[in-house]
């Protein structure tokens, strides 16, 4: 019987102090800082470890979030931390199921039914969510770290997670959490694959002097898709190379036989979901890439062990490509 695939979802992130302009950079994340606890009103030297774990203690009881229609909770022990050579990391186990219709349980093979869901009922699963905090080194303080986040198929907890952190940030220690992509260039590498993309998308704007050319819709607007990739190995690596040009500038062009396009998209097939992707936004975009079969269990959830030592071979590898701080 088949089940869902695992997959990983990693992104980068920084904090800043709210309502600092960009040209102040973000906090050094090995700092001790003063912080405040606007709940508690204890102002206190604190860590930015110290932050997640008051994160996790917020949401230790569930909690339904009746916008997204998800349960959610977080489990975290203090035997969920460590550190490698390089960098500390902290894992939380967050428990996350969606309610708000109604369902048959039915056993599929004499499809009789089992259980019959109901609108407040939620089928939970656990997701594992790591943090990495790089340690500093004589030339550089850090200022970026990273978040790894398990999926099981297409059920995930990003989103939700992510949006609670920047509300919980913000609302207890003024401080404003920010993710994107961990690096374009390694983004490119491990998504933009021949094997993974399945349509490119390229749309050239022709723009007229005469103002009364632009009365209508879609004027102007050449529009190319590609969806039988049956190129050698140069081409590719020449498309490659294109595409990786494109990601350098919003406003870089993507030639292809001899003409050039003002924007590219491509649909690429990530774990056992399609997206599209614009590869002139590809900054605030999640690095997506499946977990090794052999850490799914028999009943299609990771083995702990297993997953969170690929979590660190991941990370070291990601560390590598990884830009830890932010110029001003």
């Amino acid at each position: 019987m088949s089940m869902f695939n695992l997959s990983l979802t990693a992104c980068s992130f920084h904090i800043r102090i709210q309502n600092t302009r960009n040209h102040i950079p973000p906090i050094n994340l090995n700092d001790v800082i003063l912080i405040e606890d606007k709940e508690s009103k204890v102002v206190q030297n604190s860590t930015i470890i110290d932050c997640f774990k008051g994160f996790f203690e917020k949401y230790s009881t569930a909690i339904n979030d009746n916008i997204a229609q998800k349960t959610f909770s977080c489990e975290f022990k203090d035997t969920y931390q460590g550190e490698t050579k390089d960098y500390r990391y902290l894992y939380t186990v967050i428990y996350s199921g969606l309610y708000g219709s109604a369902s048959e349980i039915r056993d599929i093979t004499t499809r009789k039914i089992k259980h019959k869901k109901r609108t407040n009922e939620a089928d939970e699963r656990p997701f594992y969510l790591y943090i990495v905090i790089p340690k500093d080194s004589e030339d550089v303080k850090v200022q970026k770290g990273m978040l790894l986040f398990q999926n099981i198929g297409p059920f995930g907890i990003k989103t939700i997670t992510t949006n609670k952190m920047i509300q919980y940030f913000s609302e207890h220690y003024s401080l404003t959490l920010r993710w994107s992509t961990i690096a374009a260039d390694l983004f490119i590498r491990k998504i933009l694959t021949q094997g993974k993309i399945k349509k490119l998308t390229m749309v050239k704007n022709h723009l007229s002097n005469d103002n009364s050319d632009h009365i209508g819709v879609g004027y102007g607007v050449e529009t190319r898709t590609i969806s039988d990739f049956t190129f050698t190995e140069s081409k590719w690596k020449q498309i490659l190379d294109k595409i990786q040009y494109c990601t350098k500038g919003r406003y870089n062009l993507f030639e292809f036989e001899n003409i050039t396009y003002d924007h590219l998209k491509v649909l690429v097939t990530i774990g056992d979901r399609t997206r599209i992707v614009d590869v002139h936004n590809i900054e605030n975009l999640s690095i997506i890439e499946g977990i090794p079969d052999e850490i799914k269990m028999a009943d299609g959830l990771p083995d702990k062990e297993l997953l969170l030592k690929h979590f660190e071979n991941v990370s070291n590898e990601y560390l590598s490509e990884m830009v830890l701080s932010i110029e001003k």
